[in-house]
């Protein structure tokens, strides 16, 4: 599992390629605009509730990571401890399908112990904020995770990511939790990574993805491998891994 997730880490860049070629070419059927939703906190579709009355604000997350927790490790750099990773993301709209972005996670304990989480990865679910230039353009809390690997909880109802083992799952979030203004498509473009003609990566995104959740089984493995890190919360970001080279993404 710990070499999948080194070997996702710089995939990353080319997923961000690959899903903005996908909009030039109209990979995405976008049919029709589903409206954003108030700029108040509302129940989202399928479970959750937006982050509508954080509108604007900089810097907000429900779970406060450590600071560098979001921050992209450096491409040869094997994580310490537990770690969660974005794999593929994405925003869909269509006749039959309800607007939405759909965000891909990849878990892994970091050590040879498993690593063992609720179904639910902890008691207040999955959090996502979108944020740009100006403060938060879309989020929510408490929205529900689909898994994956493992398939099914093991002893005492957890869901066991071992080190040779897959830790997978989804998280959706619906075009309601934006805020009032924003265009799903448009928020999804500012979520790449710019790139040239010869679609090379030239710099982060314009907008920053965050995603996070707090689990008991994370402060636990960490206080058994002796982690730096502290604390129960597990963050991801859309950020690009620099190279290790250039030091540029």
């Amino acid at each position: 599992m710990l070499d999948k997730v080194r070997a996702v880490v710089p995939w990353l860049a080319v997923a961000a390629v690959v899903i903005a070629m996908g909009y030039q070419q109209g990979l995405f059927t976008l049919v029709g605009r589903l409206a954003p939703g108030p700029a108040k906190a509302v129940a989202l579709p399928g479970g959750g509730v937006s982050d509508g009355d954080r509108c604007g604000t900089k810097g907000y997350h429900r779970f406060q990571p450590p600071a560098d927790a979001v921050a992209p490790l450096p491409r040869d750099e094997p994580p310490a401890g537990p770690r969660l990773v974005l794999g593929a993301y994405g925003f869909q709209q269509g006749p039959r399908t309800p607007a939405r972005f759909t965000i891909g996670l990849l878990l892994t304990p970091g050590g040879k112990q498993p690593l063992e989480l609720s179904r639910t990865l902890g008691a207040d679910g999955v959090a996502v904020e979108i944020e740009g230039p100006d403060g938060l353009v879309g989020g929510a809390h408490g929205l529900p995770v689909t898994w994956r690997e493992p398939a099914s909880t093991g002893p005492g109802h957890k869901m066991r990511v071992g080190a040779r083992s897959d830790g997978s799952a989804e998280v959706v979030l619906p075009v309601r939790a934006l805020c009032p203004g924003q265009d799903g498509a448009e928020v999804m473009k500012k979520l790449q990574a710019p790139i040239d003609s010869h679609n090379t990566i030239t710099g982060q995104p314009p907008y920053t993805l965050t995603v996070s959740f707090s689990d008991p089984g994370v402060g636990k493995l960490r206080a058994s491998l002796g982690s730096p890190d502290r604390g129960d919360v597990l963050a991801a970001g859309n950020l690009i891994p620099p190279d290790p080279e250039t030091g540029r993404p």
